[in-house]
């Protein structure tokens, strides 16, 4: 008769195996717990910051206790410059309503092509004038421009040396002490937005701006706070130098004046209208030289 002993070898990695799985679950457990925890303090971040915003949107727009809008200097009179008809109302609207509304302002604007390229300039330039009067903007203040150079289309880019003459002249006769555009990143990365910055960079560069004339652009922000609406208040109040803000009845007025550009209603712009931070919240930065140098270098 053979008495057999156990193989402690074997005995000892059957232990060591329980003991990593046993391990294994228990890191699962704390990890799954861990996601848990994470998920309700964010959960508890984003319904207190959402509570922030509504209370601070009470407190501009309601009861006008806290001061949202900062504005420019020198808004005696005041062009904007834009590359194509619903750009005004689509980008500018929460600033183009606060400065016709001002006492002593005189706004113009400028639009340096029709849509033509789309077969429908005469259509687009009418539905530019009756837009511009739901913001308050008369017609006879309304420069639209049709250059062969100056096409509407995304993927081209303007000639600085045109965009800069027409702005220039603009500027002179006009008497203008404050222009507003876009930044060198035009919202969207429309070449024909950034055209218009490149073209008044220029005339900077060559000290063709009047010295009584600051030159102001349209802060351009990351797709998330894009389309974040009212929810980007405190971001807004914190980083920016030069705001704007409407209450929701003033937005029904910038959407009112999109309503006319019934060319472009597409779904997607239609979507934009209803997300769009810019419908509500216009933030602006003013252009110097020094900044423009090394927005430049940065560039190459």
């Amino acid at each position: 008769m053979y008495i057999t002993f156990p193989d402690f070898n074997e005995i000892d990695h059957r232990l060591l195996l329980e003991d990593i799985c046993e391990w294994s679950h228990n890191l699962f457990l704390r990890f799954f717990q861990y996601l848990v925890d994470t998920a309700g303090h964010l959960g508890i971040a984003c319904i207190l910051y959402v509570l922030l915003n509504i209370l601070l949107y009470i407190l501009i727009i309601r009861w006008g206790v806290v001061s949202f809008n900062r504005n420019a200097r020198n808004f005696k009179r005041v062009l904007f410059v834009i590359a194509h008809p619903d750009d005004e109302c689509m980008f500018f609207g929460p600033t183009i309503l606060n400065y016709t509304r001002k006492e002593n302002c005189t706004v113009y604007l400028m639009c340096l092509s029709t849509g033509k390229s789309y077969g429908m300039g005469s259509v687009r330039k009418n539905e530019l004038y009756k837009s511009c009067q739901v913001l308050g903007i008369p017609q006879n203040h309304i420069m639209v421009h049709n250059h062969t150079l100056l096409p509407d289309a995304m993927d081209v880019r303007w000639p600085i040396d045109v965009v800069a003459e027409l702005i220039s002249k603009n500027i002179d006769s006009l008497g203008i002490t404050a222009l507003i555009t876009f930044d060198r990143y035009g919202v969207s990365n429309h070449y024909n937005h950034c055209s218009i910055y490149y073209g008044i960079a220029s005339l900077i560069f060559n000290e063709k701006i009047p010295k009584g004339c600051g030159i102001y652009v349209l802060e351009s922000i990351n797709v998330f706070r894009k389309y974040w609406s009212v929810l980007d208040i405190p971001i807004s109040l914190i980083l920016s130098r030069f705001r704007y803000m409407n209450g929701f009845k003033d937005r029904r007025i910038i959407v009112k004046a999109m309503k006319h550009h019934k060319s472009q209603l597409v779904w997607f712009r239609r979507l934009y209208m209803l997300f769009s931070r810019y419908m509500l919240i216009n933030t602006l930065q003013q252009m110097n030289l020094v900044d423009i140098e090394l927005e430049l270098e940065i560039d190459d």
